[in-house]
């Protein structure tokens, strides 16, 4: 962290306290809500590098590589159909996803 948001984060510790309880709840409030923006937009981004039926790859838990294609774009993660099996249908976060050159 370099100096000047040193100084801006010692500068809001000294706001904090000054506030009471109730602001503090307030502002935490309003804290958590942002982030969860800020994880929603970032989610947003990268499930928007994927669009259906796109060939991809991946590793799952067992680091065994596989492939498949892109079914639904869900909320939290991506359903994809493995090539090899047909009836395996992962759900996968976008973060492990990658598109392949097919």
């Amino acid at each position: 962290m370099d100096t000047t948001n040193k100084q801006l984060v010692q500068q809001v510790e000294n706001l904090l306290d000054k506030l009471t309880r109730d602001e503090l709840i307030l502002l935490n409030k309003a804290i958590v809500k942002r982030i969860r923006i800020m994880n929603d937009l970032q989610r947003l981004a990268t499930h928007s590098a994927f669009s259906l039926g796109e060939p991809v790859y991946w590793h799952d838990n067992q680091g065994t590589f596989r492939k498949g294609h892109v079914l639904r774009i869900n909320t939290k993660t991506i359903s994809v159909e493995e090539d090899d099996d047909p009836e395996g249908i992962w759900r996968i976060p976008a973060s492990r996803l990658y598109k392949r050159p097919d």
